[in-house]
């Protein structure tokens, strides 16, 4: 099932196939904040992204949760419109080094709506977990990129729910789950 339409990825600037992003610098400097945002808005487009592919893609998944993933995509393009404005707010572009579609790519090789569910569910929450932690690291040196990042871990856990509501009892989660 995996999706042969190319998405345009603008504004960010994207690395070879199978290439990996460049590493961020330092978060202790404006550059590696900058570097995060630029990230984080990059994972916000390939999931909105991908919620909308797998309410068109996958016809395992019920009315409700197709219209649930819709409703996400939304939420996605919420994120990304936050970090992109806090991005240019800094003085920087999204296409200012290079991001990887490899979340986007693992997405879409799923062949199951619950796969796919509990595969973005992990894939937030390894993005709720990272914005948390990068809340805590820059609330005293840029309050108001630790607040964006803090309000999109927290709508991050109502996304995993989601997958978790539709499909609790996957054999897909990974172990250790805590939910």
């Amino acid at each position: 099932m995996t999706s042969t339409v190319v998405r345009d990825w603008s504004p960010f600037r994207l690395a070879d196939p199978g290439a990996h992003a460049e590493a961020p610098r330092s978060i202790h400097n404006k550059e590696g904040v900058g570097d995060r945002l630029r990230a984080a808005a990059f994972a916000e487009i390939q999931a909105r992204e991908a919620f909308l592919w797998a309410a068109e893609t996958f016809t395992d998944a019920s009315t409700s949760l197709r219209v649930a993933w819709r409703g996400l995509a939304l939420a996605e393009d919420r994120h990304l419109s936050w970090l992109l404005k806090r991005l240019e707010e800094l003085g920087f572009k999204p296409d200012d080094r290079k991001v990887s579609d490899q979340l986007w790519v693992s997405l879409t090789s799923c062949t199951s709506a619950e796969q796919f569910a509990v595969f973005m569910a992990t894939a937030e929450e390894r993005g709720r977990r990272a914005g948390e932690r990068f809340m805590a690291q820059l609330q005293d040196r840029d309050p108001i990129s630790a607040q964006i990042f803090g309000k999109i871990a927290e709508e991050e856990i109502e996304h995993i729910q989601l997958a978790e509501k539709y499909f609790p009892k996957s054999n897909s989660w990974p172990e250790g789950r805590t939910s």
